[in-house]
């Protein structure tokens, strides 16, 4: 059994009742279908465990995974973030989506990162651009090409990655606005604007209080309301029975992407859930994978 069906292992019984052909996905442009069984995997040379991609100073001690395959050159790479409310679980959830991604060439860091309510927004954003300042220090070191630097979520971890690829431009600092561009971003079940959860003690953790006594921040951690042409391209997978992330908070910002030119794609799962679109979102992964192959071999 992976590592990702271990925290919910009576969602398998679900398994039976859910047809992976029940999907249907939305592009600006057309796509192939996605590969089983692709013609080249690399090995995983090595795991790095435990690498502390924090400064010394920093609130927390923060750690990450690095996975390396076997693959000559320079390796884009990606960003693994976890999901969880903004409180929980931890990068071993991610386990083994980085390793399917690292068996495609792709160099992934796996990284936790400080949880609320002791934490609330933005210091799980600080910490991703901690991250990437980790991997520019580090780039010629583990052949680490950081203009094909891309990131992947779900559910929270998927609002955070989408948050990276479009906050950047409004932050504050020499030091933040020195730092890569994403090249592209994988978000899954992510709730992508903040401002519909009226009544929601999770985004209240998060956010450090309601939409009455922090209105602009529910829209500043939004990843809707930062969307602007200058956006990297963005992978979309949900499930359209998600109750506890509901699709359209991926299909609203589907269509923003598209309204400001953006490389888009949607792809949705008609009988999944939230949990169950992560435990069984092979397919979706696999066209996720397609999604960045084509984005990072782009010249």
């Amino acid at each position: 059994m992976n590592s990702r069906s271990l925290p919910w292992l009576c969602l398998l019984l679900l398994r039976a009742s859910l047809s992976s052909a029940c999907q249907v996905h939305y592009a600006g442009h057309s796509v192939s279908p996605a590969h089983s069984a692709p013609d080249n995997l690399y090995p995983v040379d090595r795991v790095l465990r435990e690498i502390v991609y924090t400064e010394p100073d920093w609130p927390q001690s923060l750690g990450a995974d690095l996975y390396l395959p076997q693959h000559s050159g320079l390796l884009p790479v990606v960003l693994m973030i976890h999901g969880g409310g903004w409180a929980n679980r931890s990068r071993e959830d991610m386990a083994d989506i980085s390793e399917k991604l690292a068996e495609h060439g792709y160099a992934v860091m796996n990284l936790e990162y400080r949880f609320a309510p002791r934490y609330t927004f933005p210091a799980q954003l600080d910490d991703l651009r901690q991250a990437l300042r980790w991997l520019v220090a580090n780039a010629g070191r583990y052949r680490l090409d950081i203009e094909r630097i891309n990131a992947w979520g779900y559910s929270s971890g998927a609002h955070l990655a989408a948050l990276l690829g479009g906050y950047d431009r409004v932050a504050a600092g020499n030091a933040a606005e020195a730092l890569p561009r994403l090249r592209a971003v994988v978000a899954g079940g992510i709730p992508s604007d903040l401002r519909k959860y009226d009544d929601s003690p999770i985004v209240e953790r998060f956010l450090g209080g309601t939409p009455e006594q922090v209105p602009q921040r529910y829209a500043d951690a939004s990843p809707i309301y930062h969307v602007s042409a200058d956006d990297p391209p963005v992978f979309l997978y949900h499930g359209k029975l998600d109750l506890l992330v509901t699709p359209d908070q991926s299909g609203d910002y589907y269509a923003a992407l598209l309204d400001a030119g953006v490389d888009a794609e949607l792809y949705l799962h008609n009988w999944r859930g939230h949990f169950t679109m992560f435990l069984f979102g092979g397919d979706a992964e696999d066209r996720a994978i397609d999604f960045l192959d084509r984005i990072n071999d782009a010249a």
